[in-house]
């Protein structure tokens, strides 16, 4: 209690204010028994170190640099759909999607906000660029996530790499028009993306995939990135990621259609 009174009186920036340091101070020593008030110095002390020793502001500095703005449980988490959502009503130039299927845009509330800022905004171009099943590496997945779904007595879609692009495609023409159909692009390409990212203008939403026993963006953490922190090596990694992908996407013949048409890769 008495470091804590020292601490409070101590000529050193003030944890809430004066006032509020004084008042903690005093109801520790004065209310409080040992226990509860041993756990508090220490969170209290925690604080001030930090904040002497530089530390907090290196923290910030390297969230700022890195441009990370928030972390998802998965693509079923509410706080994620709403902040995709939101990025969607204010998105003016692109949505660039790469990843083997994208699971997430089966949220057919996060397709419809597309095709409608499809038709509000003429300056929008959406490009979605998923993994072929004539991928080896793809096939691969596929096989190892159906064994284990077997080995547990799971249903499994294995059909998902097929039927995910041209529901995106199917459910993005009915709704954005026929005069906004310039301005979408479904493709399959040859390679296997490991990473699941939806670039949103400058907001960039990311989830790796993970093992056999996770399914894509459903069970994966994400995180949700600020893009124009050109600096940060996540950025900076994630910006050479989409460009591979984006360069590869121009090189394909066959797009995804709505119907029952190929969309496969020649």
């Amino acid at each position: 209690m008495q470091v804590v009174q020292q601490t409070h009186l101590a000529p050193n920036p003030p944890l809430f204010n004066r006032a509020v340091d004084a008042v903690v101070g005093t109801v520790l020593t004065a209310a409080l028994g040992t226990i509860f008030g041993t756990a508090l110095v220490g969170i209290l002390l925690d604080e001030y170190q930090r904040r002497f020793s530089g530390k907090l502001s290196e923290y910030d500095q390297f969230l700022q640099r890195e441009g990370i703005l928030a972390t998802y449980e998965s693509s079923q988490e509410p706080r994620i759909v709403a902040a995709l959502e939101n990025a969607i009503a204010d998105a003016r130039t692109e949505i660039t999607g790469v990843g083997l299927g994208l699971s997430v845009l089966m949220n057919r509330i996060l397709l419809m906000r597309i095709a409608e800022r499809l038709t509000s905004e003429r300056s929008l171009v959406v490009n979605v660029i998923l993994g072929s099943p004539q991928n080896r590496g793809v096939m691969n997945r596929i096989t190892e996530e159906r064994e284990w779904h077997e080995s547990q007595g799971l249903a499994y879609d294995s059909t998902w790499p097929e039927h995910f692009p041209k529901e995106i495609k199917t459910i993005l023409s009915l709704h954005a028009g026929a005069k906004n159909q310039d301005r979408v692009r479904v493709v399959q390409i040859k390679s296997y993306p490991t990473v699941g990212v939806l670039k949103i203008d400058n907001r960039t939403f990311v989830f790796l995939y993970g093992s056999p026993n996770m399914r894509g963006g459903s069970q994966s953490v994400w995180l949700e990135l600020d893009a124009s922190q050109k600096e940060g090596h996540i950025n900076t990694f994630i910006q050479r990621y989409l460009e591979f992908f984006a360069n590869e996407a121009d090189n394909v013949r066959d797009v995804v259609t709505s119907g029952e048409g190929s969309g496969s890769v020649q």
